[in-house]
């Protein structure tokens, strides 16, 4: 990777979150899920991140005092007045401003197992910035892999292929662009990031996206089948990662989830639990409906406090 760019301060604005809502558990949720990078600086209630506006690296720092987040903008040259609002917009759907907690919540403490967890993560908010090929990126990584080798492989291509930027003293590494990887041999990506066979995969994606463009913002317009349609035109995205990559939708199952579910909601554990895929996530959609994400995001984050209620095979 170069060295990383520096950028200079550009802007400062204010978001008034509806409540509930707590920055910390949303930028930084307990399982250790990204906001926007896993290049990322977390440190006492405020976030150093970035993102791509029209392929421009911008940098971003957000903090909070109860609902109303200061988000400062750092970047190297000044976005028109409508990059500014396309930014704006989406840090505001990236913070979850359009979920519906309170009636989430309402429907959670009816339920046994969620309203353990509302009670824990109070305040916290689904909503992730909008990168789509990251999304792909991470999904990709995560085929047929523990979760060791996913983060190792993502942080090898954060470290050859991402962005590096440098602002307010800290450095965010950003996911690679699509154009970075599209002119990648599949076999320097074999060898520089131990991709196996998804480095293929990865490329061909990259070459998909940038000549089919889509956002998440585009997605979550469509309805739920063609949403997960057009996602799985992407090389190497089958149905469980268009779930991920889709998110507030669909609940990806694999089988190290499929086990929590089956224990949480079922009260065993699955003896074939990639067979049983299909079965629990019936369970999961007939028990929490359209919360079902939602639900999902929320069991996941508050897995060590469940565990201590709850016999969890993968956990105890």
């Amino acid at each position: 990777m170069n060295k990383p760019r520096h950028y200079r301060a550009f802007d400062r604005f204010e978001i008034d979150m509806p409540e509930p809502f707590d920055l910390s558990l949303t930028v930084a949720k307990p399982a250790g899920w990204h906001w926007s990078t896993p290049g990322e600086v977390f440190q006492n209630g405020t976030l150093w991140s970035g993102t791509y506006l029209n392929s421009k690296p911008v940098g971003l720092k957000l903090s909070a005092v109860k609902e109303r987040v200061t988000v400062s903008v750092y970047v190297q040259s000044h976005p028109t007045n409508d990059e500014e609002t396309m930014l704006q917009t989406a840090i505001k759907l990236g913070l979850g401003e359009d979920e519906e907690l309170e009636a989430f919540y309402e429907f959670a403490r009816t339920d046994e197992v969620l309203s353990i967890a509302v009670q824990d993560l109070y305040g916290m908010r689904v909503g992730r910035l909008d990168d789509l090929f990251g999304r792909v990126i991470l999904a990709t990584t995560l085929q047929m892999a523990p979760l060791k080798r996913s983060q190792d492989m993502m942080a090898r291509l954060l470290e050859r292929y991402g962005t590096k930027i440098a602002f307010d003293g800290h450095e965010v590494v950003l996911w690679p662009k699509p154009s970075n990887i599209a002119k990648r041999d599949p076999i320097e990506l074999r060898r520089d990031a131990k991709l196996g066979y998804r480095a293929e995969r990865l490329v061909k994606a990259a070459h998909y996206l940038i000549q089919h463009p889509m956002s998440l913002k585009e997605l979550r317009r469509q309805p739920e089948t063609e949403a997960v349609k057009n996602v799985m035109e992407i090389p190497g995205i089958g149905t469980y990662s268009a779930g991920l990559i889709i998110g507030q939708r669909s609940v990806p199952l694999d089988v190290w989830s499929v086990v929590i579910m089956s224990e949480l909601l079922l009260g065993r554990e699955p003896k074939r639990p990639r067979q049983e895929i299909n079965a629990v996530a019936k369970a999961v959609n007939d028990r929490w409906g359209k919360w079902a994400w939602m639900a999902f995001v929320y069991v996941v984050n508050d897995l060590p406090k469940l565990a201590t209620i709850y016999n969890l095979s993968r956990l105890t």
